[in-house]
């Protein structure tokens, strides 16, 4: 009897280690999950806490009236794998401005020269995005052409230089800031 019990308990653990691996194998490959480095090469829109991707020919244009937030990402950049984990706990905890606005994310491994994804490519190389992370607002207006772009990065950094925002990694909060002075406008 005791052989039993001891091969019955070996079985359940065994089983609930491959489960734990099961588990852990699949939250790794989530675009949009939680790991910097692996986000597959593509353009994201958030819905539902959490990025979806977008199935789009060409790059992403806005043409629907409202405001739209281009977070550039890649794979390779540190401090895009500093700020992702930031960026995704806020959008989920906080959300702040960005609950009211159109957050899409475009993701490479290194912009355009190592890039799999034709849409993503073409959508660093429209908006010109040759640093990152790098963050775009964009406003499109009842006509469905687009109104104005801001680049919300480079605000960021100009307010970090004159001490404005702490000099550290980006910080979301001080990217809602800079958004809702733009849309308040």
């Amino acid at each position: 009897m005791r052989g039993i019990g001891s091969l019955s308990l070996i079985a359940i653990l065994l089983i609930l280690i491959g489960s734990i691996i099961a588990i852990y194998i699949l939250l790794q490959s989530q675009p949009g999950g939680e790991n910097p480095s692996r986000i597959p090469n593509g353009v994201y829109v958030y819905k539902s806490n959490s990025f979806a991707p977008l199935n789009i020919q060409g790059p992403f244009i806005p043409r629907e009236p409202g405001y739209y937030f281009l977070y550039f990402h890649n794979n390779r950049c540190p401090y895009c794998q500093a700020f992702y984990p930031k960026w995704v706990s806020y959008l989920k905890s906080e959300g702040g401005v960005f609950r009211n606005i159109t957050v899409v994310e475009v993701v490479c491994d290194w912009f355009t020269q190592q890039c799999n994804n034709d849409a993503a490519r073409a959508t660093f190389e429209l908006y010109g995005i040759s640093s990152s992370p790098s963050f775009l607002l964009i406003k499109v207006n009842a006509s469905g052409r687009v109104e104005n772009i801001w680049n919300v990065g480079e605000e960021y950094l100009q307010l970090q230089r004159a001490g404005n925002i702490p000099a550290q990694e980006f910080l979301p909060q001080y990217l809602d800031v800079i958004v809702r002075s733009k849309i308040a406008r």
